[in-house]
């Protein structure tokens, strides 16, 4: 099994915001929160102040430490991010970790925390959790989503206060996915309101995610159709979307993840600006 640490830097980035208050590590994930500057938010909905969050899905092998970086971006522009520990076996799977009854579990914990930060600002959140991840981690949000789909409602706990809520959202994001469709792609072809939207975000340098103009076909053919984004980062490559360069280079699959013609802190800042751009689009 190859397994994949952090870069020195995501760890120390991870550090450095525990410290500041800007982040809090838990037991099943790190969770990354934004300024608190709640009063310059416009997001509100039933007089509660809205706060966009994402639930991340790392990549297969991956210390999801390595995501301290794109994470840390994302909630600087006002999105809580939890990245999902999938420790021991680091598989993101809904028997392992990655399955619905998970998020509901997450909706809960990582609510209160989100909910505790803000407690000084306001008592009244909705925290709206959309779901995201890197490679095996996006098809796992893909198929998470699919299985709430089944409910008449997607989930959300009232949290303990009494006042706030955290719910799941619509929207999903792709990072580093989509080549494969059969049996791992369920359809989201849906009528459901809100409308669920789908960001796919791949790397013209992907050695691992090369699509074919039929793959792209069989792939949107599952997504909704008016409500899904496939945009690609020129010169970007599969692990360029985390921290884990030095033990990617060690490995015996390097190779796969393509050449990399940009800088890393280049595609980071790119998928960070199309990832927060698409989620912060829902409330405008």
């Amino acid at each position: 099994m190859s397994r994949k640490s952090a870069d020195d830097s995501a760890k120390a980035l991870i550090s450095q915001r525990v410290r500041s208050g800007r982040a809090k590590r838990r037991r099943g994930y790190d969770l990354y929160f934004p300024p608190k500057q709640v009063d310059k938010l416009k997001i509100k909905q039933r007089g509660k102040v809205l706060i966009p969050s994402l639930f991340f899905f790392p990549g297969f092998g991956i210390d999801h430490t390595a995501y301290s970086d794109v994470a840390a971006r994302i909630s600087d522009c006002g999105i809580a991010v939890a990245v999902i520990s999938l420790e021991p076996l680091r598989l993101a799977h809904e028997a392992l970790g990655g399955g619905i009854d998970d998020i509901r579990r997450l909706l809960r914990v990582a609510g209160k925390d989100v909910s505790k930060y803000y407690k000084d600002e306001t008592s009244s959140l909705i925290i709206e959790w959309n779901l995201g991840g890197h490679s095996m981690g996006a098809y796992n949000a893909l198929q998470a989503w699919a299985a709430s789909d089944d409910e008449s409602e997607l989930p959300s706990v009232i949290l303990k206060n009494k006042k706030s809520v955290s719910r799941m959202g619509s929207d999903i994001v792709v990072w580093a996915g989509g080549n494969l469709v059969d049996g791992v792609v369920p359809n989201l072809r849906i009528n459901r309101r809100p409308p669920l939207r789908v960001l796919v975000l791949n790397g013209s340098k992907d050695g691992i995610v090369k699509m074919s103009p039929q793959q792209k076909r069989e792939l949107l053919s599952r997504l909704p159709k008016s409500t899904t984004e496939l945009r690609t980062i020129k010169g970007a490559n599969h692990s360029g979307f985390a921290s884990y360069d030095t033990a990617s280079k060690k490995s015996s699959t390097f190779a796969m993840n393509g050449p990399r013609t940009i800088s890393l802190e280049a595609q980071h800042s790119e998928a960070c600006s199309q990832t927060i751009r698409f989620l912060l689009d829902r409330y405008k």
